[in-house]
């Protein structure tokens, strides 16, 4: 059944490849049963139970919770942020993670899309297991050093960019620094009060805080904290304390490197290719120029583009002595944030599942409970500018999924023009041509085949006079076919998936806090499918 409010209402529909998504992320979501051997349990409702019971006894609760605490110390908490953090040291709650890099005000809106994910499968299980509590956490990605990525994001087609000198870990870059792009955000939305309001915010929040991480915290409690959202920074000495031991492990054994290379060739025989090749060693060291690579070469730990190398003894003594300058990378760092947390589930996107999938025997080998892998939901956003220029055109909503190519194709032969032919004129003409192909039979075999020749050639005019006219009709009705193409490239711009491009912040300033709420009331977890999500008023 469509979803409804006042200002929305939504369909889901199967997704599918012309939509735009990854073959191999198609096939997790719609049937992660296949992919049962590189998992614990497939993505669905009734596996939580026993997830429950594997977390039930989980050992550092009272820490996580405390290390929580520290880290919301200079904000101001909301009530259910602050009764979760709490919770977390009662052995009848449990967590529910999605994980991403702090893209500047959010990025593309799968980071939306990926929280509301979260929060509303934490939101299923309270009514599930009534007795128990489910506690939604971002785990922001916050020692990521690839600064390109998450420093800009696009609105009404314009590049909105922070620019600054990166290279170290982009948490504990200058905050200061972000002034510029609420100044650009305040001029575009002048017109805005909900604007207004929540840039002023941001302003403020920018003021209060040293680094990019902290300030990221204030934007997603402001946003999600009515959800009692948690949010989690990694590059913290307390939690790397706590996950030493698995780094030593890394350190001595290269054990990632080891298992995640006993899964690749299972998913090649799936029929895909492994979302990431593991490295012999998977940390990164906060150095004082940057978040470095570390290599092992010859019994010697080494760091990329820097002087610093250790032996083993000398490692472990500095993993004992700063254990926080130690970085888990891509496939190492999925393991650090189940040794923290009583979790369940994991909230990701095609990409994320595809590299968890490499790692269910990296969990065993250390005893660290594997979680259930849910694919975030995708969805596809009408304005109700889109949809009243659609209810211009002769399509659906529906019809602007297929390609541009197919749109105008359908367009043009729709048009009442009498100097196109029409299909029944091919089909009358193809008639006469086999028919003429067929008394032939009864002539010689040259005379035939030099018949055949030509009726070919007359079929390839055909088509070659039907592309012409095509073409004519297109020149012809080019203000009504540039209106499709507008339309489309709303809803796929750069014939991409619109959640991997657009920011939410103009739905979020028009509609304020109900575009989030909708968003999380509509999804539906384990249904796996599209939604088309559809303004219903302005």
């Amino acid at each position: 059944m469509p979803e409804k409010s006042n200002s929305f209402t939504s369909i889901a529909i199967f997704p599918e490849l012309k939509h735009g998504f990854n073959p191999f992320d198609l096939a997790y979501w719609q049937n992660s049963h296949k992919f049962s051997s590189l998992i614990s349990k497939p993505a669905e409702l009734n596996n939580f139970s026993e997830q429950i019971s594997k977390k039930r006894d989980f050992p550092y609760r009272t820490e996580i919770s405390t290390i929580l605490l520290e880290q919301y110390c200079r904000i101001q908490l909301a009530d259910r942020v602050k009764t979760n953090i709490e919770r977390l040291k009662s052995s009848d709650t449990f967590t529910v993670i999605c994980a991403h890099q702090p893209c500047l005000m959010g990025g593309p809106l799968y980071w939306i899309y990926k929280i509301a994910t979260t929060i509303k499968l934490c939101q299923n299980l309270e009514i599930q297991f009534p007795n128990k509590h489910f506690v939604p956490v971002y785990y922001c990605g916050s020692e990521d050093h690839d600064f390109e990525e998450i420093n800009h994001f696009q609105i009404f087609n314009q590049k909105i960019e922070w620019k600054t000198n990166p290279g170290h870990a982009v948490g504990q870059l200058d905050a200061n620094e972000l002034s510029h792009v609420i100044e650009t955000l305040l001029k575009m939305f002048s017109n805005s009060e909900q604007a207004n309001v929540f840039l002023n915010k941001n302003i403020e929040w920018i003021n209060q805080t040293a680094t990019y991480v902290d300030y990221y915290r204030h934007f997603v409690n402001e946003l999600f904290g009515s959800y009692g959202l948690l949010f989690f920074n990694p590059d913290n000495k307390s939690a790397k304390n706590l996950f030493s031991p698995i780094i030593k492990k890394e350190l001595l054994e290269q054990f990632i490197f080891k298992n995640a290379n006993k899964s690749i060739p299972v998913i090649e025989k799936l029929g895909h290719h492994p979302q990431v090749n593991p490295r012999e060693l998977n940390l990164f060291y906060h150095h004082a120029e940057g978040r470095k690579r570390m290599v092992l070469e010859s019994g010697i730990y080494k760091l990329i583009d820097a002087a610093n190398q250790w032996t083993q003894e000398e490692i472990l003594s500095e993993l004992e002595s700063n254990p926080e300058r130690f970085s888990p990378n891509v496939l190492l760092r999925p393991l650090f944030q189940e040794y923290l947390f009583p979790n369940l589930a994991f909230v990701g996107g095609g990409g994320e599942i595809a590299y968890w999938l490499e790692l269910k025997a990296c969990f065993d080998d250390v005893n660290i409970s594997y979680p259930l892998l849910f694919r975030r939901f995708s969805a596809i956003y009408y304005e109700s500018s889109i949809l009243q220029k659609i209810s211009k055109t002769s399509f659906t909503e529906l019809d602007f999924l297929d390609s541009i190519t197919q749109l105008e194709s359908k367009f043009v032969k729709n048009q009442n023009n009498s100097y196109i032919l029409q299909p029944d004129d091919f089909i009358a003409i193809t008639n006469l041509l086999e028919k003429i192909k067929a008394d032939s039979n009864q002539l010689d075999q040259s005379t035939k085949t030099s018949i055949e020749a030509e009726i070919h050639k007359i079929l390839k005019s055909l088509e070659h006079i039907e592309n012409k006219h095509l073409k004519a009709i297109k020149n012809k009705l080019e203000q009504e076919i540039l209106q499709l193409h507008k339309i489309k490239d709303n809803l796929f711009p750069n014939q991409s998936l619109q959640e991997r491009i657009q920011n939410f912040l103009p739905y979020y300033f028009k509609h304020g806090p109900a575009y989030i709420n909708y968003l999380i009331q509509m999804y539906e977890p384990g249904l796996n499918k599209l939604y088309l999500v559809k303004e219903t008023t302005v």
